[in-house]
């Protein structure tokens, strides 16, 4: 099944909720990037259902636009969205009953060179977790698209030096704009830990202190947390990436505790939850300060 045929299963399913009053809008995408991107669309009717388009240049998270919705909505759900979905249910952002999910099969979305999206390269969840409906994808299309194997950590067995040295180059790119904040389906406070002392006006020159503060902080707050759809790394508008540092707390997790965010709703979060089977890894998470 090509990307047309998909489109095409798309819509007929968008035409049926709208007929059977099943949702009030439907999130998907539609054409309109500058360079052949897909872009968010919000689908009011049955006359918009045209507009829906599926493919493989996606780059936007699109459960963001769900969070805090109290209507019925559907959307059309990449793995990674449906993860977010299930994410905002199990945090009691979204009710479960307001939420259609058309799950679409993703073989990884690419650029307009054909490289792989931030985050596609690696991803082991092709097919969405939850879903109301699944359209599935081309087997042989998504033959060799994901190994299953775990990659290869970032830096790993480099000396710390080496390791500050690469944190610092990416953050000397940043400038604080919080695009990937913006982006992110899990940054949903309406006053930002960054922002709760900061003045009403920034200096010209921000500082790398408050840059580190900021990513590193994120990163935290996005440990167990975190659908790894690399919404984040393809807002940059300045080329920073430090996903790898969100992806080492989010393979730390998923070492220690064995979860995986937005793979079940109910599931207990392994962050705010404690067993007494837990492993307690000491600082650096090495087995010789368990």
């Amino acid at each position: 099944m090509g990307f047309e045929k998909q489109t095409e299963e798309i819509r007929e399913i968008c035409g049926r909720l709208f007929s059977e009053g099943k949702a009030d809008a439907i999130f998907a995408h539609t054409s309109g990037g500058l360079d052949g991107t897909l872009i968010p669309f919000i689908a009011k009717g049955e006359g918009d259902i045209g507009k829906i388009v599926w493919g493989d240049r996606i780059r936007q998270n699109l459960a963001p636009y769900l969070h805090g919705r109290t209507d019925r909505v559907g959307i059309v759900a990449m793995p990674c969205d449906a993860r977010a979905i299930v994410q905002y249910i199990n945090e009691s952002q979204l009710a479960r009953e307001n939420v259609y999910i058309i799950g679409v099969d993703c073989p990884g979305m690419v650029d307009e060179d054909g490289y792989d999206r931030p985050g596609c390269a690696e991803c082991t969840v092709r097919v969405a977790p939850v879903c109301d409906e699944r359209v599935q994808g081309d087997p042989a299309g998504q033959e060799g698209a994901s190994t299953g194997a775990t990659p290869p950590r970032n830096g790993e067995g480099a000396p710390p030096a080496e390791k500050f040295a690469r944190f610092r180059a990416e953050i000397d790119k940043c400038i604080l704009c919080y695009s990937c904040r913006q982006a992110c389906y899990g940054c949903y406070c309406k006053t930002c830990f960054i922002e709760r002392d900061m003045p009403d006006w920034q200096p010209v020159e921000l500082d790398a202190g408050t840059k580190m503060t900021f990513h590193l902080g994120r990163a935290m707050h996005l440990a167990g947390r975190c659908v790894e759809c690399g919404a984040c790394e393809a807002a940059c508008a300045s080329g920073v990436n430090v996903r790898y540092l969100i992806q080492e707390v989010t393979d730390f997790v998923d070492e220690m505790y064995g979860f995986r965010t937005g793979m079940d709703i109910g599931t207990a979060q392994a962050m705010v939850a404690y067993g007494p089977d837990d492993r307690e890894p000491g600082f650096l998470g090495e087995a010789q300060y368990e």
